[in-house]
């Protein structure tokens, strides 16, 4: 058993350093084109640096809402799962069997999960440790919630799992409802955040076509006040982004 977990945790270091890779690659790339178009645009070098400093920042924050979309999107699904365990297990079928269903019947983005899992059962796997590593899989406080649910369910042997289960769909739909509430009231507060960051510096672009302000800045001193911004604009845009931000359903046991 031990290897088994050795050999995941391997897997898992070659994925994550593959990733970090091909991250890096990305801003690396972001920032190359920043410098570039800046460069290209205003006829010099030394404005065109800010703009390659912040333009590295872009891609993190795509890549950020991206996964975060992905959460969301993830976590609206539990439900319409939910609903399928408890459909099973009113139908006679056993915890381990409906979950083993969900990779066929389930919900389509979550039926690679549910294949591993079964693909764990079928290596011989225990049901707890195949359990255990589909909460590593979703990496979710949602998925925590309702895997614990189904562990202690397991063991003890509850005739009230089907409640169970439907009081916690009911619980994490009405909190998937009051976040998406809260999330579109803040979204302005994000979207502010973006448009006074990128503002200041898309009218540099525009006036450094200009021998007078191009001037300006190409000094030393002049550098230096980009650079300081360019560094302000970052902090200031990731501080706005925390203080839009709803803090996630946190882990259960994980």
């Amino acid at each position: 058993m031990a290897k088994r977990f050795e050999i995941i945790k391997q897997t898992r270091i070659k994925k994550s350093s593959r990733k970090n890779l091909i991250d890096y690659s990305i801003f690396l790339i972001s920032g190359f084109l920043g410098l570039l178009i800046a460069t290209l645009v205003t006829s010099s070098v030394v404005i065109g640096i800010p703009f390659g400093l912040i333009t590295v920042a872009i891609p993190v924050v795509l890549l950020k809402r991206k996964a975060e979309q992905e959460r969301i999107a993830l976590q609206a699904l539990w439900p319409e799962i939910l609903d399928h365990i408890i459909s099973g297990l009113q139908s006679g079928l056993s915890l381990a069997e409906t979950l083993v269903i969900l990779s066929g019947r389930g919900p389509e983005k979550t039926r690679s999960f549910f294949a591993l899992f079964s693909q764990d059962l079928r290596n011989g796997m225990d049901f707890d440790l195949a359990l255990v590593e589909l909460k590593l899989r979703f990496r979710d406080g949602i998925a925590d919630q309702v895997c614990e649910v189904i562990e202690f369910a397991r063991i003890s042997g509850s005739r009230d799992t089907s409640l169970t289960l439907r009081t916690l769909s009911n619980f994490i739909r009405t909190d998937l409802a009051i976040r998406a509430e809260i999330e579109a009231k803040h979204s302005w507060v994000k979207n502010s955040a973006a448009l006074a960051a990128i503002a200041p510096w898309i009218l540099l672009l525009l006036l450094a076509s200009q021998p007078n302000t191009r001037s300006a800045y190409t000094n030393s001193r002049g550098f230096t006040i980009l650079i300081i911004g360019a560094v302000l604009t970052v902090i200031a845009y990731i501080w706005m982004e925390k203080v839009g931000k709803i803090s996630e359903i946190p882990r259960t046991f994980a």
